[in-house]
């Protein structure tokens, strides 16, 4: 979390900056209720950001997002997003942050719901493909994210679950692409493809 600390102390204090790093470990520190919408997700998409920070118009904006883009994450609600979104606005007008960038960062969580990108905006594309990287995984690091998304909606009866679920993995197969960014269509589409398949299949076969 250094750079987020380090950013937010520019725009404020070391005082705010810790506070809002309590606030984000109350969240994504619940490793019970969220085993993939935590920390693990919040660092994966870090180590991104930080291999293609150089490609970047606005990197603040970008970390900023990582941060704050799942920070209310409730499986079975449809508008984590916009809480999400809502409560970076709420933290980031409390500092010295320009409102066009907290506005950008507020649009930013709101198109990770849809993972569609409507403008010409490359540092959204490379966000999106950030958080979706988790599809083009190695298979075993797929085969866990998808037992944590399944222990996520545990409420949620089985057959209720595998169809959802077959239905948002379906969406992604008919996508032309499911990266916006060259870099990683080159890097992950092939693999992210296979994964979906082996889920999709795996959500077919008899319950035990």
């Amino acid at each position: 979390m250094e750079e987020l600390q380090s950013l937010i102390q520019s725009v404020s204090d070391a005082s705010y900056a810790e506070k809002l790093g309590a606030f984000l470990d109350k969240h994504y520190g619940d490793t019970q209720t969220r085993p993939y919408h935590n920390w693990e997700h919040i660092h994966e998409m870090m180590d991104l950001f930080r291999s293609h920070q150089s490609q970047l118009h606005d990197p603040e904006a970008v970390l900023l997002t990582i941060y704050f883009h799942d920070v209310i994450y409730q499986p079975l609600y449809t508008n984590n997003e916009l809480q999400s979104a809502e409560r970076a606005q709420e933290w980031l007008s409390k500092t010295d942050l320009p409102t066009e960038s907290i506005r950008k960062v507020y649009e930013y969580i709101l198109s990770t719901k849809t993972h569609a990108n409507h403008t010409e905006d490359q540092d959204l594309d490379y966000l999106l493909d950030f958080d979706l990287s988790i599809l083009g995984s190695d298979p075993d690091r797929y085969r866990l994210y998808a037992q944590q998304i399944r222990q996520e909606f545990h409420e949620v009866p089985e057959l209720m679950y595998r169809e959802g679920r077959k239905r948002i993995l379906g969406v992604f197969l008919a996508m032309p692409s499911i990266f916006k960014t060259e870099a990683f269509q080159h890097q992950y589409e092939q693999q992210a493809r296979s994964n979906i398949e082996w889920e999709i299949k795996a959500l077919d076969e008899p319950a035990n």
